[in-house]
């Protein structure tokens, strides 16, 4: 597998892996946090063309893990662990299944908090493989509303953010305070997108508990 599709299938899993008129958006000062160790939770993908087939995607959060003389919080999924910094939330490694590196993001990839309906951010990082190639990413997000949204899992409010980058993708991730997980994500590939043109609409089936 390419280190480009190592990077998609992080990305795309965490993207697991949108609504109407809400209350009035607040300000989130910082990260509200990931679900207890022990939690789990499930989200549906419909997924078309370079995405692959639909598929379902259970998550669990692991007990913090040991990287570079620190700890990180640790979440399984099917093709291996996320590793994200125990402060903000940021991703910082994708794990193979045998517990190797094979993806990390240099710097740690995420929201800038504060965050606020209207803020835009940057988010540019390098992309390393296990055989050391990079990729540069530049990409910005804009937080374009705070909206109701209805999913299996339940209703929510969540932020509604949009993000683009240089790969050829562009996405928009439904993000509720409290809940530890995407609520709704919708992404898509250009035909110039190195893996081709797709489309994923993902929703979370089941909360984190």
């Amino acid at each position: 597998m390419t280190q480009l599709r190592l990077i998609e299938k992080a990305l795309a899993l965490f993207a697991a892996v949108l609504g109407g008129c809400a209350t009035a958006a607040p300000v989130a000062e910082k990260w509200w946090g990931p679900p207890p160790v022990g939690a789990t939770w499930e989200t549906a993908q419909k997924n078309t063309g370079s995405f692959g087939s639909d598929r379902q995607v259970k998550s669990t959060r692991l007990p913090d893990a040991a990287w570079n003389g620190g700890t990180a919080i640790a979440v399984r999924v099917a093709a291996g662990t996320m590793l994200m910094r125990v402060d903000d939330g940021r991703w910082i490694a994708f794990l193979a299944p045998d517990g190797t590196p094979a993806v990390t993001f240099d710097p740690p990839i995420g929201w800038a908090y504060p965050i606020a309906v209207g803020k835009s951010f940057n988010m540019d990082y390098k992309a390393t493989n296990a055989k050391g190639a990079v990729t540069e990413v530049t990409g910005s997000c804009t937080i374009e509303s705070w909206e109701k949204v209805d999913v299996r899992a339940g209703s929510f409010e969540a932020y509604r953010v949009a993000c683009k980058n240089n790969l050829g993708e562009e996405g928009v991730y439904w993000s509720s305070p409290g809940v530890g997980a995407f609520i709704k994500t919708r992404l898509q590939r250009a035909a110039s997108h190195s893996s081709g043109a797709g489309t994923q609409e993902s929703e979370l089936v089941v909360r984190p508990q």
